[in-house]
């Protein structure tokens, strides 16, 4: 095997090969040898056809898998060879199989870069935190309270803001159906017999609820809705709709009383105090998680200000149509419409270059600081993480590891475990100082990141 290397541009590298004609004819025989025990010939029992008939019969196919068996096996070894650590995988440039069975292949491969560190340890970064968690548990009960709501019924006046309608609802443009024009709207704009709505300042329909009030139960009305310009459906955009609507019932949602007796509906036992507690608990450990997700991401910052690394552009490319499709993914899930998203690919592009940038970097920071601190990922963590990952999908260890294998997720779980504890390892050598959570201008501060939920008969969970 004769081996060229060919400088394409930072950590990309071409390889030139040239194989024997025997490497690919000792494929070609195993391959063919394979076919023979396994083909079926007529006029023949199986395993007994002559190599001929198989070869006239399965020829192509045997080239073919002969080939690329002995590309694979062929770069493998030169990468071996030479101590290569590359990125992804080699890409097959060209492939030239002469009469006399000489392979010559050209294949690309983008190695490591090698950088040179920044100091790393002991970095010193300011964090905010919440320092007073406690202060959100009046807010919190009130949402348990929501949770478990009780809807009455209201007989003795007319539909106002703030309730809820029971109705019949159905919109049309110019006689013809909403789902004639569209039949992927979303049903809570079509309408439907006896759906709930809300009279609040976001309605699904605009306008519609201020159309609404003043209702008498068993009173029906007729609506004409200019949706706005930049409605989320762009079918519905300056569309006018005429909304047929009979209201059945108004309701008023009233929360349940805080007491023992709502306590114990979450949970047997419980008393008032009982869940203030828990509550209090829950409260205290999302803002220490919240710090400590604020503190790593402070750090991956201030790691990726401290150097730049010149990306391969081959890999650079790769990992952005990778990001730009995860966030086609994210704004699909937020039923965005299609076309919307195809119109705005340029626009997401470069947003979707900046992050792909940004992982890369961190990606080889923090390879380089784990194989200088000599940071592993043991068996035992790697098993942990599975058992964890089993139960939490009701499947065995044996089950999760083959489904993954078959999806070939193992590789990128091992990859993000390292990087998990190579972010530990920076964490705690930090120099981490809590400072208060910034406020608004009203006095109050940035909105929490998440809010602990209790479920109840009213989360539709």
């Amino acid at each position: 095997m004769h081996v060229t290397t060919e400088q394409q541009e930072n950590y990309v590298i071409d390889l030139h090969i040239e194989l024997p004609p025997e490497r690919f004819e000792a494929e070609w025989k195993r391959i063919a040898q394979e076919y023979v025990r396994l083909a079926r010939i007529p006029g023949f029992r199986k395993g007994k056809a002559p190599l001929a008939a198989i070869e006239k019969k399965y020829g192509p196919d045997i080239e073919k898998e002969a080939l690329e068996k002995t590309i694979k096996k062929a770069v493998s070894d030169v990468i071996r060879e030479k101590e290569m650590r590359f990125l992804g995988s080699p890409i097959l440039k060209k492939q030239e199989l002469e009469e006399d069975k000489t392979l010559r292949l050209t294949v690309t491969i983008i190695i490591e870069p090698e950088i040179e560190l920044p100091e790393y340890r002991g970095l010193v970064l300011s964090v905010e935190k919440e320092m007073e968690p406690e202060a959100r548990l009046d807010e919190l009960l009130e949402r348990v309270r929501s949770d478990f709501a009780e809807f009455l019924n209201i007989t003795d006046r007319a539909l106002t803001m703030g309730d809820y309608g029971v109705l019949d609802y159905s919109g049309t443009v110019e006689g013809k159906a909403l789902l004639e024009i569209d039949p992927n709207l979303p049903l809570s704009v079509v309408g439907g017999k006896n759906r709930w709505m809300h009279l609040s300042g976001e309605p699904l329909i605009p306008g519609l609820s201020e159309s609404l009030v003043g209702m008498q139960p068993q009173e029906s009305r007729t609506c004409d809705i200019t949706f706005p310009s930049d409605f989320p459906t762009t079918t519905l955009r300056d569309l006018k709709v005429t909304y047929e609507i009979t209201l059945h019932e108004i309701k008023i949602k009233q929360p349940a009383p805080l007491d023992d007796a709502l306590a114990s509906r979450i949970k047997p036992g419980w008393t008032l105090e009982a869940l203030r507690t828990s509550m209090r608990d829950i409260l205290v450990q999302e803002a220490e998680a919240t710090f400590r997700k604020k503190s790593v991401a402070a750090l991956i910052e201030r790691l990726i200000e401290s150097m730049s690394i010149e990306l391969p552009s081959l890999l650079l490319e790769e990992e952005t149509t990778r990001v730009l499709r995860q966030i086609v993914r994210e704004h699909l899930s937020h039923d965005t419409a299609e076309d919307e998203i195809r119109a705005k690919h340029d626009e997401l592009r470069p947003r979707a270059q900046q992050e792909a940038e940004k992982k890369l970097q961190l990606h080889f920071i923090l390879h380089a600081i784990a194989a200088k601190e000599k940071i592993q990922l043991t068996s035992q963590d790697l098993r942990a993480y599975l058992a964890d990952l089993a139960k939490k999908y009701q499947m065995t260890e044996k089950k999760l590891v083959s489904e993954l294998q078959k999806h070939h997720a193992l590789a990128g779980i091992q990859e993000e475990l390292l990087t998990q504890k190579t972010l530990d390892f920076l964490v705690s050598q930090a120099q981490i100082t809590a400072i208060p959570v910034s406020k608004n201008n009203d006095g109050s501060t940035h909105p929490h990141p998440t809010t602990p939920h209790v479920h109840g008969p009213g989360c539709h969970h």
